[in-house]
């Protein structure tokens, strides 16, 4: 479950970072519920030592993947953190970025992908293969047994909550990067999307 709400700063190895705030959306989900329990499967842990899965949900744009994701967290009775991939996402962007503060000196800001690791909360990457290789290299230990970040930039390694959960939301189209197979076998299940059915898109509108 998610944690209480903590300081808006958190101290790793001596190093000061300062926590993003999660997503509040007035979203729900309706219909296509097999979608929504595939995904809460995929979180799911039955052992203390079992590791849950980081899905892809994928699916032409407009389909709802954002939606479903969010959704699924709030179903757990978690914060929900999103974190907007581009083009043009570098890795100190997924992780820790040093910015100068109001004195001159650094601070380093946690990505809202960090802070859902360090408050145990769900971290959804939008339109994830719009991101270079580069980048998601920089996640590749938090998607298997290893569960920890390193970031260059502020020297420290940053090791998820138990409660923390990923996913990952990607486009069915041509205008995206080809994920590196590393990454692809780490990304399971995938959970594909349709547009809904006639009426469930009544009900969504009601």
């Amino acid at each position: 479950m998610a944690e209480k709400r903590t300081p808006s700063t958190i101290t790793i190895e001596g190093v000061a970072l300062h926590l993003a705030h999660p997503d509040e959306l007035p979203i729900r989900w309706v219909g296509q519920a097999e979608t929504l329990k595939q995904l809460l499967a995929a979180w799911s842990v039955v052992d203390p030592r079992d590791l849950p899965m980081s899905p892809r949900l994928l699916g032409k744009p407009g389909v709802g993947k954002t939606t479903l994701a969010y959704a699924a967290g709030k179903a757990r009775g978690q914060d929900v953190y999103i974190f907007q991939a581009t083009m043009d996402t570098r890795p100190e962007d997924l992780l820790i970025t040093p910015v100068i503060d109001r004195e001159g000196g650094i601070r380093y800001v946690a990505s809202s992908l960090v802070t859902a690791m360090l408050r145990g909360g769900i971290a959804i990457v939008d339109e994830g293969n719009r991101m270079s290789e580069k980048s998601w290299a920089s996640l590749a230990p938090l998607l298997d047994t290893r569960r920890y970040v390193e970031s260059i930039v502020a020297g420290v390694k940053v090791h998820a909550h138990a409660d923390f959960r990923f996913v990952a939301t990607m486009n069915d189209d041509a205008s995206t990067y080809e994920l590196p197979d590393y990454i692809h076998s780490r990304l399971q299940p995938q959970i594909t999307l349709d547009f809904p059915e006639h009426d469930e898109e009544k009900a969504s509108l009601a």
